[in-house]
């Protein structure tokens, strides 16, 4: 019995370091990497994105607090030009608190008749809709698969 169950552990370790970001994907190719603040904290966004075959792709993004204090409430948006939605929510808002980062995915397909299509990406305050960040992701398409636009 002992055996058996070092056996599946060994299989169950190896299993884990075969996964590249402990959720079996690729960790996302970088994008963008900046810091904002307002009056009351500071974050940290990273942008990637993950092409997937289909001429799908998604767009991840991780938010974290920088220092102790939380930023006022934000809305993260991406809206899109010649996509559609296939996986998650292209909105999402709250507080990004201090040692508990947000990490949002959300997944689109560009359209049957389009060659190339563009996600942006926005985060603004809530309270005032202040502008915080943007960025422009043009993407084309490279037969099955998708890649930024040069």
């Amino acid at each position: 019995m002992h055996r058996r169950l070092s056996a599946l552990l060994v299989v169950a370790a190896l299993a884990g370091a075969c996964r590249k970001d402990g959720t079996g994907t690729a960790p996302p190719v970088p994008i963008s990497t900046e810091t904002f603040k307002d009056t009351v904290g500071e974050i940290q966004i990273d942008v990637g994105y993950r092409a997937q075959s289909g001429r799908e792709v998604e767009i991840v993004v991780n938010m974290k607090a920088i220092g102790i204090d939380e930023m006022d409430k934000i809305v993260l948006d991406v809206t899109v030009e010649g996509f559609v939605l296939v996986a998650g929510e292209p909105e999402w808002s709250g507080f990004v608190a201090p040692r508990q980062p947000i990490r949002h995915q959300v997944g689109f397909k560009l359209l049957d008749e389009n060659e190339h299509g563009e996600l942006l990406v926005t985060v603004r305050r809530s309270k005032d809709s202040e502008l915080l960040y943007e960025r422009r992701l043009p993407f084309v398409a490279d037969g099955d698969r998708l890649a930024p636009e040069s």
